[in-house]
């Protein structure tokens, strides 16, 4: 009768280790692979800065037309320039209407998927950016203390070195206009 019990449990511990083990392997199979594009900076975007760091600028007008591609491309570049910002995989969908990103949040080697949805709308030569959905795995307090901090960097942008004009939102393309301050 004791071999009779052994012999069951060891069957029970197998069944639960195999369950695991599926269990395991499922999860692993359904979790996507993330949005890799090389970290190349939109060359736009490149001629714009070097001429505002040339210093032989007063007043003239820009264009930049960006991609989804582009701007993914662009952004990654940015994340390899400075890799104390704890975010990789950017993955970006422009329509008329708003701006859906989404990527990987790196907090102590754990990456967390975010997404966020926003529309942006220009206001005496500035951004000014609504926020209609973010995504976050973390609790409300923490959801709140980031879209402010968000928002308090976006206010930064009236020290940026130039002025927007305009810009037309499209299916996956965007283009912005501005003078050079």
């Amino acid at each position: 009768m004791a071999a009779l019990k052994t012999r069951l449990n060891l069957f029970v511990a197998l069944g639960v280790i195999a369950a695991n083990l599926f269990a395991w392997g499922q999860i692993l199979l359904a979790a996507s692979n993330p949005h890799v594009v090389e970290p190349i900076m939109d060359p736009e975007v490149r001629a714009l800065l070097d001429y505002i760091h040339s210093g032989e600028h007063s007043g003239e007008t820009w264009e930049v037309t960006l991609t989804e591609l582009e701007a993914e491309q662009t952004i990654t570049w940015y994340l390899h320039r400075y890799p104390q910002i704890p975010f990789a995989y950017p993955e970006i969908n422009i329509t008329p209407d708003s701006i859906r990103g989404e990527g990987d949040v790196i907090l102590t080697g754990l990456h967390f998927h975010v997404s966020g949805e926003a529309r942006i709308t220009l206001e005496d030569g500035l951004p000014v950016v609504e926020i209609l959905d973010l995504n976050l795995p973390l609790p409300g307090n923490m959801k709140d203390a980031i879209e402010s901090e968000i928002q308090r960097q976006l206010r930064r942008a009236e020290l940026l070195p130039v002025r927007f004009t305009s810009a037309e939102w499209g299916d996956g393309v965007v283009v912005v206009r501005g003078v050079i301050k």
